[in-house]
């Protein structure tokens, strides 16, 4: 799991999360354009998950810290899909700033999630 693309997808996920911080300054609600910034995220974060899976066999890993490290990769798949969710049924600033949220926490649990990998 080390490599180009855990940081790849917190970078992504930091953009991510100061793009929708562009939309509230503006008074914005969630579009096309931000679904698809988000898809891009999710698609790295599913494939941090794949990889992660290949590379756990082969790894130093104990039965607690895989768990931990999968609950923080499945974490990350369902993150931004629900503060689309909420995002979209609400209709309001404060729930485009759900997504800002959403993006942050994406890239925090990458960095758990890393940093359960190298422990």
């Amino acid at each position: 799991m080390d490599g180009p693309l855990p940081l790849a997808l917190i970078v992504a996920s930091l953009v991510f999360a100061v793009v929708v911080l562009g939309y509230v300054a503006l008074g914005r609600t969630p579009d096309w354009a931000l679904l698809g910034l988000a898809g891009l995220v999710e698609a790295g974060a599913l494939v941090l998950l794949v990889v992660a899976a290949v590379q756990v066999g082969g790894a130093d890993l104990g039965g607690a810290d895989a768990i931990t490290l999968f609950g923080y990769l499945v974490a990350a798949l369902v993150l931004l899909p629900i503060g689309f969710a909420w995002s979209l049924a609400e209709r309001s600033r404060g729930a485009t700033a759900v997504l800002a949220v959403a993006g942050l926490t994406e890239a925090f649990v990458v960095v758990r999630a890393l940093q359960v990998w190298s422990s």
